[in-house]
């Protein structure tokens, strides 16, 4: 690909957020698109072992600091600027053709939300301007008007071909990327 596609996929808790993006995952991977994905939480997580080495060596003061083992690495470092979503695709996501963000509601990429009326929550698209599109298993009449694009949720091709075409945008941080 010649350009970078970054896309939020948004939602209310237990909308399918983690389904989507992990369909979306396989089926880009299956085209050989290189895909990187994020999974940002507003919430606080330890994503490290207490007790284990990696997580010792964190909490003496190194950052970052670092796992490696026979298949997999991980870098683990406090939250500030640097560990800011855009600047961690700087650093970690230049091969990725698409990188999918799941959350980060204020991050500046286009989105695309995927609301359920059976969760019980109502969209969040009227208070983010970024959000491009719906995707859901809902008729959607029952919000009036159709503010932004509809996008089925069981049309995973749909979908994907929406996001191959339509997110492009890569927001207010593009200069320092």
């Amino acid at each position: 690909m010649s350009q970078q596609i970054i896309c939020h996929i948004i939602g209310q808790p237990g909308s399918g957020k983690t389904t989507l993006v992990a369909a979306l995952v396989r089926h880009f991977t299956a085209q050989g698109m290189a895909v990187g994905t994020i999974k940002h939480s507003a919430h606080d997580h330890e994503l490290d072992k207490p007790g284990k080495d990696s997580h010792i060596h964190r909490t003496a003061g190194a950052a970052p600091a670092g796992m490696v083992t026979g298949k997999m690495a991980a870098l683990y470092f406090p939250n500030s600027d640097l560990t800011r979503p855009d600047r961690l695709i700087k650093t970690y996501y230049t091969h990725a053709d698409i990188i999918l963000i799941e959350g980060w509601i204020s991050g500046p990429y286009p989105k695309i939300e995927i609301w359920r009326n059976a969760v019980g929550r109502p969209p969040l698209f009227p208070d983010i301007s970024t959000v491009k599109a719906m995707v859901t298993d809902d008729p959607f009449d029952s919000l009036g008007p159709r503010p932004l694009d509809i996008l089925r949720l069981n049309n995973l091709s749909t979908i994907s071909n929406y996001i191959l075409n339509t997110m492009v945008d890569h927001g207010p941080y593009r200069d320092i990327l």
